[in-house]
């Protein structure tokens, strides 16, 4: 998961435990450090920390998503 700030998406609570991406898309990918890896099912605290983030994020109602894409809204 990448560092708070340094991406604007949210992985999905369910998403890999090294990159965030969902199982039916993962395949294979490479994230440094783990290197080529498949999906892995994230840990309970990832899993909590990602469903905090989103949940943030829908209160706050999305300002940063907005920011980077204006046309979104």
């Amino acid at each position: 998961m990448p560092d708070k700030g340094s991406d604007l998406r949210i992985p999905s609570p369910s998403g890999c435990r090294w990159c965030g991406v969902d199982e039916r898309e993962h395949m294979q990918r490479w994230k440094p450090p783990v290197g080529w890896h498949t999906w892995q099912p994230p840990t309970l605290d990832q899993r909590k920390e990602r469903m905090r983030a989103r949940r943030s994020r829908r209160q706050s109602g999305g300002a940063a998503s907005r920011a980077a894409n204006p046309l979104a809204s």
